[in-house]
């Protein structure tokens, strides 16, 4: 992962990046994985508030790839880091979500996403979502897609493991079937949250907006930035489109992050930013990505 900073109008920042790595846990049981992963991308940083086990630490959700050799793909999971300098460095913490798929090396590639921690209508867990590949005894996703699926755990649990000073560690992670308290983080069954023919699957970042008192989905379809939004974070409406990019001759890929104006950024109000990166299909690579936003106004 990089450092930057910068400011909302220059999120690079004028200062060179610092290249980071996630360092394996001082306890190599945590994460028997680790040295499975060929990639460790830096994920959503959360800063945590005040009167909270770790306060002004960070704690980040990161996307670990695992190859899937015959497939020359990879399977994906969600694991945690913290950082008690500022992100000058990070401390693997394990893994928290797998899909219920489980790995193999012949099995179709599988982007599980950038997903955040999102807190819960009563503050008490940390929401995450994303989507689930049901196993259906092949190696192929077929039509078993759960296109967003939920995940939670106590946030004062996942706060004390996390920043536990003589043993840091993941605390373990739930999904959502029928209710909760039935199925684990790490490869658990889920029940799909998205209403029948929701059609937009992909990557998603889901936040609250304190103006209108509901969470938002933003979802990374490929070629359009879709966007749903819940009351609970259970009841999703149907998605509809933000932004297509399906007529840009340079056909980019991206990641998005939306950026709430006031002083939490992870907080959205009636106007706030889609951040995100842009990357053309046209043979120039990375150096020809830039980072882009546009602003959304809810009425």
């Amino acid at each position: 992962m990089t450092r930057t900073l910068g400011t909302l109008n220059d999120p690079l920042g004028s200062e060179s990046p610092i290249d980071v790595t996630i360092k394996p846990n001082p306890d190599p049981a945590v994460n028997p994985f680790y040295s499975s992963y060929d990639y460790m991308g830096g994920g959503p940083v959360l800063k945590v508030p005040e009167g909270m086990p770790g306060a002004g630490k960070l704690l980040m959700v990161y996307h670990a790839e695992i190859p899937t050799i015959a497939t020359q793909s990879f399977y994906s999971v969600f694991a945690l880091a913290s950082s008690s300098d500022g992100g000058l460095s990070w401390t693997d913490l394990g893994e928290i979500v797998r899909t219920n798929q489980a790995y193999r090396t012949d099995m179709d590639g599988y982007d599980i996403g950038d997903a955040n921690l999102v807190p819960s209508p009563d503050r008490k867990y940390f929401y995450i979502y994303f989507a689930d590949w049901l196993a259906n005894g092949t190696t192929h996703w077929l039509t078993t897609i759960n296109f967003i699926s939920l995940a939670r755990a106590p946030i004062d649990s996942v706060l004390g493991a996390a920043f536990d000073a003589k043993h840091p560690h993941a605390f373990a992670f739930e999904k959502r079937y029928d209710g909760w308290n039935v199925d684990q983080g790490l490869g658990g069954y889920s029940r799909d949250l998205f209403p029948g023919g929701a059609a937009y699957w992909g990557p998603t970042r889901v936040n609250w907006n304190a103006d209108l008192r509901r969470y938002q989905a933003f979802i990374n379809n490929g070629n359009l930035i879709a966007y749903a939004e819940s009351p609970d974070g259970l009841s999703w409406s149907v998605p509809t489109v933000l932004k297509d990019f399906s007529t840009d001759p340079n056909q980019p890929g991206f990641y998005i992050t939306p950026i709430g104006l006031g002083d939490e950024p992870h907080v959205l109000g009636k106007q706030f930013y889609v951040m995100y990166t842009y990357y053309p299909n046209n043979g120039e690579g990375w150096n020809g990505a830039s980072v882009r936003r546009f602003t959304v106004t809810c009425q």
